[in-house]
This record gives structure tokens, sequence and C-alpha cells, in this order.
């Protein structure tokens, strides 16, 4: 019994601590391992879901970079963009509300027309550096809804970014999205953005709003007092986290089962302990050992690796709890390899492109069933693509069959060509109506099977071209068979005609088998040897360029019995090599025999009356009843200094120069002699107006007038003669202006002689006086005094030589008609800003030039002083420490009006009657002599325009008005006899 207690104490003491430390260390090692697979399974589980996310946005970011590098939004304007954008956003996926297009400046235009400004957003910064955009949830300016914005640059042709594109998703679509992502466990899914913001969830997760840092709380507890494992994820390029939550009791429950378990294995040990001390040591380490083993076989890299030996009891429990976890890790794994894949073998840019084509684009396998379509099949068909897929290519190709297919799908398989030669089929729409189009076919590989793409163009335009073609043809040969002349090809290379229609016998008795055998030798044979040069001449010019299309000939050609006939012939250019030379000619012949007889009669008969007419000295011009000009006489000729043969023909009211009456109006087409004869068939006389050749130059006429009939008594024209009163009216003219102009140089001389006769005064009482000042300065030798009253007396005989100047500068204006002529009224009034710059700084003047490209006619010297003027004017009596003068100008009909405003004082309402007489000067401290705007008044009336004074009175600034006229006015006739000069 003791020996047996000996060996029993011996025997279950270390075996009881040995069963103690296994548990321990079991324990241990267990929860250690638990935690490591927890934590890489739910990893993974997290970076698989979070790729899915992220290939969400890759695809619309893929679809996003291809149409930002398309050239229309590279280089086109705004509108075309918006209109593409439109087109573009028709064959989007549903999951994408809008396309927009972004300006540097913020503002944003949606594909369906709306505007707005994202300037204040604050993704627009990192918009500006050109980099792309995925936004938090924000509310849209478009549609008011909760959106997703991605957003891409796009650069121009030469680099720099010209804007941005990007593409708005409806929250409910990624909301949608993560809610369709499954997670095992019992667990969910939960996006949110960086302030903790839920943005979809597939569970119940809105205790996850109350922690503001996830990445460092690996557990959560709910209101409930659920607790959770948490792993947390940032999605690239975005705001965003996804946060995988697992119930923590679904995952330790193997844990506490294993627990449990070794509870109850030390209690039934330490129960029989020195029984099965041993053995349970023996059984213990060793299953655990293994399990060790596999797990560090695991994690060095072998996947595959099982605890596959059967166990019992804890064991099992720990040997399925670790195959458990390594079959969920290789299937998370396996979806995150299956996962990567598919976004490498993304078909995103080829959809984009595919359904871009121009032509309508089927994808079908061997057996003729359709797996795609593009929009354009989708289009010409008139299915929609979710119809399109699924039907046999029969269904839409009359002619198809499978037969058919497999030969053409053997025959490019045995040539080992990926393209098939054009075909020619017939295709069937959705509403039953057909069309013709042309297919070529592209076999395809994809995923280790064989498709045939199908290009198919509608061929009803080239089709129906074709028929035309045809129509064309037979419509030619109907014509060439009907025509009454001849018509042949000239080949310039044989010199020989290579056809002629049937009349070419009928008419000259020249058979083709004759015109075939005299070869090159025809046209010497048969044309009229005077005529022969011009005929080779007319065929050499039709090598160059400014040759016309169509080439007239009278000719002579001679009938096969000898006689000579006219032919009216009409050449074009029938053939062209590829060099662009021609290399045959068409002609067209009517025999005119009869009517060059007639015409040579005739022409004898006109010969004696235009004799007759030609040695007349009066100007005569016979006119038909259309109104054309059909003679005009010599005298005529020198009348109206145009030669007959740019008037013959023409209808006289298209006359070439422009009639006015005497008052200067346009001269209504009505009340020309022609229209008045016309109209009352009756002879007029000394009908008055005036003809102006130039706008300095014109002609008074007087015109007498009879109709003219035919031999039916029926109106047949009239005709006219016309004597030149230019003289008489002028003189009268010229009479009746200078009593005008007299009478008002009288009135101005009056104020003339008193206004200088004042002013001229003035300084030489100042000079006479201070003379005298300066003999007794001198004669005291008081230098300073000397120097003072030199200075008065140069400043009053400057002031004079000043008032003399002005004078001689007003007198000279009006002297000279010939130099006016079309100015451009922006290059004149700068110059005359540049004349004053040195006064213009000195004051610290702004004088803003907002003329547009208008403008008028007038001597360019003259309107320089005139705006010179003015803007002196302008600056030199503004008291304010910065005179503003701005100048803009508009066309008014055939005037042009300038407007030149300052900031100045102004002009009292009582007064503004008076700034433009010689000599009123409001202000007297103020420099000047009073002139400058009477010489701008007497400009203005030299170039026929006007000008007034707009002001509210003193403090209000002025705003001159001036008309000038935009070109040469009738008027201005009345200009060429000026007023007096003064003397």
């Amino acid at each position: 019994m003791n020996l047996l207690r000996k060996y029993f104490f011996l025997g279950a003491v270390p075996a009881l601590i040995a069963v103690g430390l296994a548990t321990v260390l079991d324990s241990y090692i267990t929860q250690g391992l638990l935690q490591e697979q927890i934590d890489q399974t739910m990893w993974a589980n997290l970076d698989a879901k979070r790729n899915e996310v992220k290939f969400f946005m890759d695809e619309k970011l893929a679809l996003l970079k291809a149409i930002a590098s398309m050239p229309l939004l590279k280089n086109g304007e705004v509108p075309e963009i918006v209109s593409f954008l439109k087109s573009q956003e028709s064959g989007t996926p549903p999951k994408i509300e809008r396309l927009y297009f972004y300006e540097m400046n913020g503002k944003v235009h949606a594909a369906n027309g709306s505007n707005f400004n994202v300037a204040d957003r604050d993704y627009f910064p990192g918009l500006l550096r050109g980099e792309t955009v995925i936004t938090r949830i924000l509310k849209s300016r478009d549609s008011g809804r909760d959106i997703l914005l991605m957003i891409v640059p796009v650069f121009g042709e030469d680099g720099t970014q010209r804007g941005a594109f990007g593409l708005s998703i409806l929250d409910s679509e990624l909301v949608n999205f993560v809610r369709s992502m499954e997670v095992r466990q019992g667990g969910f899914l939960a996006l949110m953005d960086d302030a903790n913001h839920l943005i979809a969830a597939t569970g119940m997760a809105d205790f996850l709003k109350e922690h503001s840092n996830l990445a460092q709380t690996p557990k959560l507890v709910n209101k409930d007092g659920e607790s959770y494992l948490v792993s947390v994820a940032d999605v690239p390029d975005t705001y965003w986290k996804l946060v995988e939550a697992i119930p923590e009791a679904r995952i330790t429950t193997v844990y506490n089962r294993l627990a449990w378990s070794k509870i109850t294995a030390v209690a039934c040990g330490l129960t029989a302990a020195v029984i099965l001390a041993l053995f349970f040591s023996e059984r213990t380490l060793r299953p655990l050992q293994e399990i060790i083993q596999t797990i560090h076989r695991y994690a060095r890299g072998e996947q595959a690796v099982r605890i596959t030996s059967k166990r019992s009891g804890e064991f099992a429990i720990l040997a399925d709890s670790f195959n458990n976890m390594a079959d969920e890790l290789d299937v998370a794994s396996q979806r995150q390899e299956a996962h990567l894949r598919t976004i490498e073998t993304s078909e995103t840019r080829f959809r984009l492109l595919f359904d871009g084509a121009a032509d309508a684009i089927y994808v079908r396998d061997l057996q003729g069933k359709i797996i795609d379509a593009n929009q354009e099949a989708c289009h010409s068909l008139g299915y929609l693509r979710e119809e399109l897929i699924g039907m046999s290519v029969a269904d839409i190709d009359l002619d198809w069959n499978l037969a058919d297919g497999m030969r053409v799908w053997n025959e490019l398989a045995r040539n080992g060509r990926n393209y098939h030669p054009l075909v020619e089929r017939v295709h069937r729409r959705k509403d039953g109506t057909t069309f013709p189009v042309e297919i070529r076919l592209t076999v395809l590989e994809r995923a280790g099977q064989s498709f045939v793409m199908s290009a198919a163009r509608d061929a009803t335009l080239r089709k129906a071209a074709e028929q035309q073609t045809q129509a064309a043809k037979e419509f030619a040969e109907n014509v060439i068979s009907a025509s009454p002349g001849i018509i042949y090809i000239f080949d310039l290379a044989s010199e020989s005609i290579v056809f002629a229609n049937d009349n070419m016998e009928r008419q000259l008795g020249y058979s083709k088998e004759i015109i075939e055998q005299l070869g090159s030798k025809f046209y010497v044979e048969a044309f009229h040897p005077d005529d022969l040069p011009r005929i080779i001449q007319s065929h050499r010019n039709w090598f160059e360029s400014d040759e016309p299309a169509v080439r007239r000939d009278n000719l002579r050609v001679r009938h096969k019995n000898g006689d000579w006939l006219w032919f009216d012939i009409q050449r074009v250019v029938f053939q062209r090599n590829s060099k662009g030379e021609p290399t045959q000619i068409m002609g067209i012949a009517v025999n005119i025999t009869d009517r060059i007889r007639a015409e040579e009669q005739l022409r004898w008969e006109k010969a004696l009356l235009d004799q007759v007419m030609e040695t007349s000295v009066a100007s005569i011009m016979v006119v038909n009843a259309e109104g054309a000009i059909q003679f005009l006489n010599t005298a005529l000729e020198n009348s109206l200094r145009v030669g007959r043969n740019e008037l013959v023909d023409k209808v006289i009211y298209t006359f070439p120069w422009q009639l006015f009456d005497l008052s200067g109006n346009p001269l209504p087409d009505e009340c020309r002699p022609f229209a008045r004869v016309s109209k009352s068939q009756k002879s007029v006389y000394d009908i008055c107006y005036r003809i102006r050749f130039a706008p300095d130059d014109e002609m008074i006429v007087s015109i007498n007038g009879a109709p003219l009939f035919d031999q039916d008594g029926a109106f047949a024209g009239g005709v006219f003669a016309l004597t030149d009163i230019t003289e008489r009216i002028e003189s009268e003219r010229v009479r009746e202006a200078l009593i005008r102009n007299l009478e008002a140089t009288n009135a101005e001389l009056k104020q003339f002689t008193y206004t200088v006769s004042h002013d001229l005064k003035s300084p030489l009482i100042t000079i006479k006086g201070f003379l005298g000042i300066l003999s007794e300065d001198l004669a005291n030798n008081d230098q300073k005094a000397i120097q003072e009253d030199l200075t008065i007396i140069g400043s009053a005989a400057d002031g004079m030589k000043q008032l003399l100047d002005d004078l001689l500068e007003l007198s000279r204006i009006g002297r000279n008609l010939k130099t006016r002529s079309t100015i451009s009224l922006q290059e004149v009034i700068g110059e005359a800003i540049t004349l004053l710059a040195g006064e213009i700084e000195a004051r610290g003047a702004e004088v803003g030039n907002a003329c547009s490209e208008l403008t008028i006619f007038g001597d360019p010297v003259q309107i320089r002083q005139l705006m010179q003027n003015l803007i002196d004017n302008a600056i030199k009596h503004n008291r304010e420490a910065n005179p503003q003068v701005n100048i803009s100008a508009t066309k008014d009909e055939d005037f042009v009006v300038v407007e030149v405003t300052d900031n100045g004082p102004g002009v009292a309402v009582e007064f503004q009657e008076r700034i433009f007489q010689l000599f009123d000067k409001l202000d007297p401290d103020s420099g000047g002599t009073g002139i400058g705007l009477a010489i701008v008044k007497r400009i203005i009336d030299f170039h026929g325009g006007t000008i007034k004074l707009e002001s509210d009175g003193q403090g209000h600034g002025c705003k001159f008005i001036l008309r000038l006229p935009a070109g040469p006015q009738a008027h201005n006739a009345l200009l060429a006899f000026q007023e007096p000069s003064l003397p």
C-alpha cells in the first residue's frame, strides 16, 4: 500500500502539474491563435470589401477619364462640350445621374443645360490643382438631391488644364451597393466619411456614430450591451472608411466551448490524475504539438495545409476552428483575387469606344446568339440592348442561317484571318421594316472562347446613290439621243473624236466609220482653216486654272458635200488625269447657219442706224421694254464717263452711279425718266436729277424721253436724250451760297471786330504801361523790378501771339476740300491723346477711348485737332485732382455719334449757348484765348455735322455730343463753298 501510495504521489503530482501547465499553455496559445486568425480573417474580408467599393468607383472613373481624353473636351468650346455631354449621358449606365463640365472659374455646365457655380465647395481647390476628386455625400446644386461627385481634370493639347469633367451618382445607388455586400458571422458593413457620418450600412450601425476614433477602437458595445469586434480600413482616394463589425459572441463561442471543455478535463484529471497521468500527458501534448506545427506551417505560407488526423474533445474543436478559419481566409483570398482579375479585365474603355462607334456593332457566339450590341445597333434596329441580347442573328438578318455562319467561321479559321471581306445583307428593324447594310466580320477571343463581331453600316444612302447614278446614266443617254445638236467627245492625247451621236451623220454626213478612219485628221478636214488656230489655242488653254469651265465659240464646219455651215459649239472638260490635267473634252454643236445669215442682214441695218446715232452731238440712250440698255452713243459715253460695254444689256435700274434729286435725296426708281415713260407711254421733258460719280464729283442732267412701240403697237422701250446742266445749276447754287455766306460773314465780322479790338488792345495797353515803368526801373537800376517788367511784357506779347495764331488757324478751316477721306475714329482719337500726353501726365488725368472700329468721312488733321481741343478743354478747365475724360462712339444711320464726357465744373444752363462763340471764356482765370471751342464748331460745320453741349449745371461736368458723317453724304456738296476766312 505504501509503495502504491508512493507511486501514486510520484505519478499523480507530476501529472497534476503537467495537466495544469498544459492547460494554461494550451489556453494561452489557443487564445492567441484564435485572435490572430480572427484578425487575419476580418482584415481579408474587409480588404476584399474595400476593393469592391474601389471597383465601384474605378468603373466610373475609367469612364470619366476615357471621355476626358477625347479631342472635343480638349479643344472644343463650351456649347459643343455641353451638346457632347448630352449625347454621352443618354448612353451612360443608369447608375449615373448626370455628367458635368467644370470651368476653371468654378462655373459648371450640366448635360441638361443648367448652370451653377461651385467655387465655394471644399473640393474645388483640389480640382484647380488638377487632382482626381471623389467628394463626400453632398447636396446637388443642380437637382437638390444627395449625390456623390467624381471629377477628373481635362487638359488641352498644350498640357494646360482647361477644366474638369465629372459625373454624379445618387447616394441611394451607393447605399444599395453597400447593402448588397454580404457579411458572414452575423456581422455588418458600414461606410462612413471622415466626420463619422454614416453613409450606408448593411445592418443596424447607428451606434458607430458615437465613436470618434474607430481606427483605435478594436471592440465596440452598442446600447443593448452587445459587443462587436471592429476592423476599419480607408477606401483609397476618398474621404471614406469601411467598417466591418462582427459580434464577439459569434467569434468567441469556439474559445468558450474550448475553455469549458478544458475545465472539465482538468476536473477529470484531478480525480484520475494518478491512473491517467502519463497517458493524459502523452495524449494531450502530442495532438497539441501537431496542431501548433500545422499552425506554424500555415503561417509560413502553406495555405493548403489542414489538420487532417481525427481528434476528439477540445482538440477536435480546436482543429475544426483552425480548419474553418483557414477555409474562410482562403475564400476571402480567392474572392479578392477574382475581384482583382475582374478589375484588370475591365472593359470600361472598350464599352465607351464600342458604344461611341458610328457603325452598328454586334458580338455573337458561333451559333449566332447575340451577346452584346452597341448603341448604334440598338438605334438602327429600334431595339433596347436588353432585347437584342439573347436574340439570334437570324432575327435581324433576313438571309442568315447557322450553316452560312459556320462556313464563314471555318473560312476565317482556315485562312488565319481576323477580318472577313465586306458582304451585303438586309436587316430587319423591330417595326418590321428592312434596310440594306454592309457587314464586316471580325474574330474575337475572350476568356478562351471565340466570338464573331459584326460591324454593320447602313447602305441605304449608297443604294439610293447607285440608283440615282443609273437613272442619271439613262437620262444622259436619252438626252444625247434626243438632242437636236451634235454631241461628241474629243480625246486630247489621240487628237481624235472617240464618241459622236447620230446627229453627226444626219447634219454633217460623217458616219462613225468615217470619223474613226480620219482620226486626228478630222479637225483639219472638217473645220475652216481660219478657225483652226482658235480651236487649238482653246484646247491648250484648258491646261491653265483660270480658263472658264464652259468654252463657247461660233465655228464653221464643212459638210461632207463641201458646204460650209455655222455651228454654235460649247465645250467643257469631260475627263481629267490624276494631276488634274484635261484628257477629254465634250462638245455640243448646234447648227446656227440660218441665224448667222439673218444676223448679218440685221447687222448691216443696225450699223447704218448706229452711224447716224454715233454722229449725233446729242447724248442718246435706247432702252428696251424690260429696262435693259440697248444702245448709247459716244456723246453719252463721254458724259457718263463710262464705256458702252459696261452698260449695254444692263438694266437701267442697276445704273453704276447713285442718282439723287436736286435736293440731294436718293431718286426713287418710279421717278426715273424710263419709269415715267414706261408708265405713261408718253414723252417727258426736262427731268432734272444728279448723277454722283464720287463723293465730291457729280453731274446735274436734264432728260427728255420718248416711248418706242413695236409693229403691234405694244410698248417696246424708249429713247432718251441727256443734257449736262451742271454749270447752270452750279452757278445758281454758287450765287445763293455766296449770298448766305456773305450774310453770315458780315454778322461774324461785327462780333470779330468788336472782340479783336478789345482783346488785342488789352495786351498792348499792358505792354505800353510797363514800358514806362521799365524806363523808370532802368533809370533806378532796379534789376529785380526790371526782370518783373520784362516778364509781364513778355507774357502780354505771348498772349497776343497765341490769339493771332488761333485766329490764323480759324481762318484756315474749310479752305481745302480735297483732304477728306475715310478715317478710323479710334486711330485719330489715339493720335490726339498722344499729342496731349504731357499735359495728361502733368495733371494726372485719365482719358478713356471706348470707340469701336468705326470710321468717319472727313479731314484727318482737322478731326484730330477737333478731338485734341475737346480733350484739352476738358482737362484745362477741370479743378479736380484727377481729371477724367471718357470718349465713346456709336453708329446712327449715316452718322457716327461721338460723346466726350468729363468730370469738370460743368456749364450753367444760361451760358451753354455762348461757349462756341469767339473769345467767350466763362472762366477768366483759365488759360487759352477762348477760340478753341469756336474752332471745334467751325470744323464740325465744315464736315456737315452738329455739336451740342449737355450739362446739369455748375459742378456736374460736361458732355459734348458730336454727329459726324460716316461716309460721303449728298449734302456735303453744299459745303464746297466755304465761308470767307477771317482777315
